[in-house]
């Protein structure tokens, strides 16, 4: 990570932990999945916050963009 680069939406790295139960939407699918990882990722000249997240009932993992993200149930810290 570049800390130069600026982070485009970064208050969501405060939204979400890993743990959190989320959901999204594939392209007409819900999907829902727990939060292993968050990071960001360099795109250009801005850095984007994003999830690695297990896919329940697919039991693959994958990428996405936090802003993408729906917390269902939020972990306790």
């Amino acid at each position: 990570m570049n800390n130069d680069l600026p982070v485009i939406g970064e208050d969501l790295l405060e939204k979400f932990i890993v743990g959190d139960l989320v959901n999204w939407r594939k392209l007409v699918e819900d999907k829902t999945g727990i939060i292993l990882k968050i990071f960001t990722k360099e795109s250009g000249d801005r850095e984007f916050p994003c999830a690695e997240v297990y896919v329940m009932g697919e039991d693959t993992r994958t990428e996405i963009l936090l802003t993408n993200l729906t917390n269902v149930s939020k972990m306790r810290n």
